[in-house]
């Protein structure tokens, strides 16, 4: 398991818990959009990264670990990592792009997630243009799926990307259909990002406000049985 960084601790990345958060390297996808963009390439481990001595310390202080990235899904050892965490006392949530339902599946099935925010990007046709070639809707279709078949507690996460819609965000709704918490997150212009992607970076992106206005119009036809920014 290839850790980059930690964050400390945060009261608002695992609803409920005092948690810290672990980043993990590597990912798949490419948004354009991204606010980890440093953590896309697998670079090795970070010298002076110890997460089990820093875990270690911190028993008694912090409840929970959230394992995000960077896509955690894409190492081999996680389960093994995951286990050690517990092992600790610690509650633990995943945050995936939902792009390796085989790994989330086996984590489920092992008991190991006490929580998983699972990202929906863009519509289903938006996918590769919003989240480069390797994004396929298909695979974080079978994800949610067994999310909703499992007793797990999830959420599902969708950041309002500039050029987003109503009409695109009503797709999404219709893509997750029924699902505990949809939560938007409204868009921050990254400190790194691609040149090429500089126009649509900058491009019109709907306001908090107008998001909880579009909620508030459309609240009937989205299925999901709470939706916030």
């Amino acid at each position: 398991m290839t850790i980059s960084a930690v964050q400390g601790s945060t009261l608002l990345d695992f609803p409920g818990r005092l948690s810290c958060v672990l980043f993990t390297q590597g990912c798949p996808y490419d948004c354009f959009y991204c606010h980890n963009r440093s953590l896309i390439p697998l670079q090795g481990e970070r010298e002076g990264v110890d997460v089990f001595d820093f875990l270690t310390r911190r028993r008694g202080l912090l409840e929970g670990v959230v394992i995000s990235g960077g896509e955690p899904t894409i190492h081999s050892d996680l389960a093994a990592f995951i286990r050690r965490i517990k092992e600790l006392g610690y509650a633990v949530k995943l945050d995936t792009n939902g792009g390796n339902p085989t790994m989330v599946g086996s984590l489920v099935d092992q008991q190991l997630l006490d929580y998983i925010a699972l990202d929906v990007k863009a519509s289903e046709e938006a996918y590769p243009v919003v989240c480069g070639a390797n994004a396929r809707w298909e695979a974080v279709e079978e994800t949610l799926s067994l999310l909703k078949a499992s007793p797990l507690p999830f959420e599902v996460r969708t950041t309002v990307y500039p050029t987003m819609q109503g009409a695109d965000l009503l797709r999404v709704s219709t893509m997750i259909g029924t699902v505990p918490l949809w939560r938007l997150n409204t868009y921050r212009i990254p400190d790194l990002y691609k040149e090429t992607d500089t126009d649509r970076i900058h491009a019109p992106v709907m306001e908090k406000e107008t998001i909880k206005g579009w909620i508030e119009e459309n609240r009937e036809r989205i299925e999901a049985l709470h939706v916030t920014t």
